[in-house]
This record gives structure tokens, C-alpha cells and sequence, in this order.
């Protein structure tokens, strides 16, 4: 635990008035979204148990052919690069409006995407680990 970070963070007004228990609480409730990676390999199998991967490999469609060559090239989409997370979102806005796919809906462009959000908590992001009511006493002592 590195309690000079944790010091710090209390330091913070949110914090202000709470107690060590109530602190502890805070920091650790999973509340913050980030990005992360979606390794192509779960997007294959979720779109095979949806009966959609089959149509896309063998598409002719200009959107088939990007989203199954992407699915090739990049063994994860990096969602926390807005390059590549914008490009592959336009990939899957190709996949809803091919006409030749009609079974892709948004609602699956959904699912893969949500794919690359992870909610994480404060002291995950302070790289803490998980805090308890005993290291805020002691943090908040030193």
C-alpha cells in the first residue's frame, strides 16, 4: 500500500467530514469507466453465437471485408487509442448499414463495444488495490 498516495487523495474535499470506514467505501466502489482492449478473439465468438461470423467472413460487401480483415489484422483493438476505437466503430457502422447483413444490428455494435469499457474504482486507479477502513486511519495519521 503506498500510503503517501493514499494520504494525498484524502486531502481531497470529498473526503472532508467522512469517516475512515465510510472513505474506505468510497474508494474502493467501482465508479470510474475506462477503456481497454477487446481481443479479436471474443468478438469471433460472440458474433458466432449470434450466427453472424460465417455471413461476414464469406460477405462480399465492402463493410464484410473491413470488419473480417480487421478481425485478421489486429489480434486486440486498443479501445483506449481514439484512432483505432474510431475506426473501429466505423467498421461496425458499416456492418448495421450493409443491406447485404441485415441481421447485424446496432444492438450488436453495442455488445462488441461494450466489450472495451471496464468500470473501475478509485483506488484501482491510484494503483491501491483495494483500501480498508485500517489504512485510512493510518494514512489520514501520518
Amino acid at each position: 500500500m503506498d500510503y503517501q498516495t493514499l494520504k494525498t487523495e484524502l486531502l481531497e474535499p470529498v473526503y472532508s467530514g467522512l469517516s475512515d470506514a465510510d472513505a474506505a467505501v468510497l474508494l474502493n466502489t467501482e465508479n470510474i469507466s475506462i477503456k481497454q482492449e477487446i481481443e479479436s478473439h471474443d468478438i469471433r465468438q460472440y458474433l458466432m453465437l449470434v450466427d453472424l461470423l460465417i455471413v461476414i467472413e464469406n460477405g462480399a460487401s465492402d463493410a464484410a471485408i473491413k470488419a473480417a480483415r480487421a478481425l485478421d489484422i489486429f489480434p486486440v483493438f486498443n479501445m483506449a487509442n481514439p484512432m483505432i476505437e474510431g475506426k473501429f466503430i466505423a467498421i461496425l457502422d458499416g456492418l448495421v448499414a450493409d443491406v447485404t447483413i441485415p441481421d447485424f444490428l446496432e444492438a450488436h455494435k453495442n455488445t462488441i463495444l461494450s466489450m472495451g469499457n471496464k468500470t473501475i474504482s478509485r483506488a484501482n486507479e491510484l494503483g491501491l488495490g483495494a483500501v480498508r477502513e485500517g489504512d485510512i486511519q493510518f494514512a489520514r495519521g501520518l
